[in-house]
């Protein structure tokens, strides 16, 4: 009976060896690989598929043009507004510039009108003046001569009573 045991034992590597052929292995590509340690901190999570260097950087720029357009909803159209920005600015660069012109000319002709006002202010000075020397040279005989008119209706009031 030491032969019987022999072929059984073969027989039994035989199927142990057809089973671990037939148990497929998944490849580390096709199967996301788990940590065979798990710490107490942090459960073990299974790691993505690794990615090329193109793949990368086609998902970041699909989410930097995804937040871009997001930006641009909520603030506009930058040239639009930068267009705005100096339409307006150059309106009120040239609406100063007009204000200032109506300044010059209000200066210009208050300056005018206040040259006018001082030659009139002279003018009349000068014909105050003339007009004074006047009433002085006349006031003098004037009076003289009213005192006179006094004294002579004195004398003709006296002579009749």
């Amino acid at each position: 009976m030491p032969e019987e045991e022999t072929p059984q034992e073969d027989m039994q590597v035989s199927a142990l060896s057809r089973a671990e052929e037939e148990i497929p292995v998944p490849s580390p590509v096709s199967a996301p690989q788990m940590s065979m340690t798990p710490s107490a901190e942090m459960p073990s999570m299974p790691t993505p598929p690794s990615m090329g260097y193109d793949e990368m950087q086609s998902i970041v720029e699909e989410i930097i043009e995804e937040k871009w357009k997001e930006m641009l909803t909520s603030m506009g159209d930058l040239t639009t507004w930068k267009v705005q920005v100096e339409d307006d600015m150059e309106a009120s660069k040239q609406e100063i510039l007009r204000l200032q012109s109506r300044f010059d000319t209000m200066q210009a002709a208050i300056v005018g009108k206040v040259g006018e006002y001082e030659g009139s202010m002279r003018d009349l000075s000068t014909e105050m003046k003339a007009l004074e020397q006047v009433m002085q040279k006349i006031l003098e005989p004037l009076t003289s001569n009213i005192k006179e008119l006094g004294r002579i209706t004195e004398d003709l009031r006296g002579r009749k009573k």
